[in-house]
């Protein structure tokens, strides 16, 4: 599916850089002997249950806002760009930071390594002040670039307002996991993100509808709740900073601001910037064309996306744990291995993304009935649903050959696949098909970048695997690349 579907944790995989397993720890010569099936499990299964909850997060807190009526839900479709944007900014500092600590850490600089864990917190900190002080000021302005009008651009704007008076505190759970896992503790990482999402699920509908001695605060409830899971991830990861598990050290010197050093983060973190201020471009555009056909469309569409996003995210942890084996392999020169894992990978995503494709197609109604019951509703998001899912099946591979080329060490194939899915393929086909067949060519637009997208990373992904001297479609392989 498009780059918008899995916008905080696709995009990390394809552009943060890829590290060389630390000789320290045993499991590291394990990646060039053990079964490709073993293997695969254990790299992508911490990836994926981080990913699947946070995804669950977004499902269940749709759905109880969806109670409140379409117009809420297409509130929060309208604030999924300038999120998206916040998510930029805090997927920047986080790859660049994870990526400048490891190295530092790989080259026995502690001290150093301490200090770019610190300004990647300060930089955090200061992108959510930055944020918080644009927002409040332009809220208006802003949402109706967005796509609000009439009744959600109030719902909106209480929406956003709530959760940008506490930007810092939703900049900071980026940093921190990265920081946390370029120390090479990915487990505690994913521990936090499951605690956050499982808060964030408890708190909706005590907050959203008023249960027990708690008002109804409607959408408000719904940004409160997410703010109060960001004030728990950051306690979590404060905990594990003053733990004694913790290689890092901070001093208050750490944190005095260091020019060089963020130079040094965003040198790296800047190409997933990139993406996700482009997918952020994306969406508020669609937004833009479907709330001219009514904020019920708009809403139809803010279902549709989050519904991918759960079948999509499954496949970002799968590409996360072929990143790290093929990038071993192909070090290794053991070229037979890194097609092993790329076409494992690949038919695992297929079977996630072809499962959820065919429910979808056949069940429509049911599924976006699960956010707003409505016979209107369900009249017009369900054969929506049905014709945005129909190249949806084989679009899982389509993360996992990019994370292949990241493995290999050719980011530029990486970042040009994810920005064609956005810009050359889907944008041509939101400003065309709309305007020839209406709200039907809206849907269209999304099953055709699709297509087009799948064919253009199958076919570089086959032609660089003849490059190697090993076809993606054929079997054996040599070992050396010669």
């Amino acid at each position: 599916m498009l780059d918008w579907l899995c916008p905080a944790g696709y995009n990390v995989v394809l552009i943060s850089t890829a590290h060389k397993p630390d000789p320290r720890f045993g499991r590291s010569e394990t990646m060039g002997t053990r079964s490709i099936g073993r293997l695969l499990v254990s790299f992508s299964l911490p990836g994926m249950v981080a990913m699947v909850v946070n995804a669950t997060y977004n499902i269940v807190d749709t759905a109880f806002v969806g109670r409140l009526g379409h117009e809420a839900i297409a509130a929060l479709t309208v604030v999924w760009p300038l999120q998206l944007v916040m998510i930029a900014l805090s997927v920047g500092v986080g790859v660049g930071a994870n990526s400048l600590i490891a190295r530092r850490l790989g080259a026995s600089r502690h001290s150093e390594a301490n200090h770019a864990g610190a300004q990647a917190l300060v930089l955090a900190v200061l992108s959510g002040m930055l944020v918080m002080a644009a927002v409040l000021s332009l809220t208006d302005p802003i949402l109706f670039l967005l796509g609000a009008r009439g009744a959600v651009l109030p719902l909106a704007r209480e929406y956003i307002r709530t959760i940008v008076w506490f930007a810092p505190l939703v900049f900071l759970p980026m940093a921190a996991n990265n920081i946390i896992r370029a120390e090479g503790n990915p487990v505690y990482s994913m521990a936090i993100m499951v605690v956050s999402a499982l808060v964030n699920i408890a708190l909706d509908p005590v907050l959203i509808f008023g249960l027990g001695p708690a008002p109804a605060l409607g959408v408000r409830g719904a940004a409160i709740a997410t703010v109060a899971a960001r004030v728990v991830a950051v306690a979590g990861y404060a905990a594990y900073f003053l733990s004694r598990h913790s290689g890092y050290r901070f001093r208050l010197r750490d944190f005095r601001p260091a020019p060089r050093v963020w130079a040094s983060i965003y040198a790296v973190g800047a190409p997933s910037m990139v993406i996700q201020l482009s997918s952020s471009v994306t969406f508020a555009l669609a937004n833009n064309i479907a709330v001219g056909f009514g904020s019920m469309a708009l809403a139809a569409f803010g279902v549709m996306f989050r519904l991918f996003q759960f079948g999509f995210m499954p496949c970002v942890g799968i590409s996360q744990g072929v990143l790290s084996l093929v990038g071993y392999n192909h070090g290794a020169g053991n070229l037979g291995r890194v097609r092993a894992f790329v076409r494992a990978g690949a038919l695992a995503a297929v079977a996630i993304t072809g499962g959820f494709s065919l429910l979808f197609v056949l069940f429509p109604g049911t599924f976006v009935g699960l956010f707003n019951p409505s016979p209107e509703f369900i009249a017009l998001a369900g054969p929506g649903l049905r014709i945005t899912s129909l190249l949806f099946g084989p679009v899982g591979a389509s993360v996992v050959f990019a994370a292949f080329f990241q493995g290999i060490g050719r980011a530029l194939p990486a970042m040009f696949l994810s920005l064609a899915r956005q810009v050359v393929f889907f944008l041509p086909g939101l400003l065309l098909l709309p305007r020839l067949f209406g709200l039907t060519g809206l849907w269209a637009a999304i099953p055709v970048a699709d297509g087009l997208s799948i064919i253009a990373s199958l076919t570089w992904t086959a032609w660089m695997f003849r490059r190697l001297g090993v076809p993606l479609f054929a079997t054996g392989g040599r070992r050396s690349r010669g």
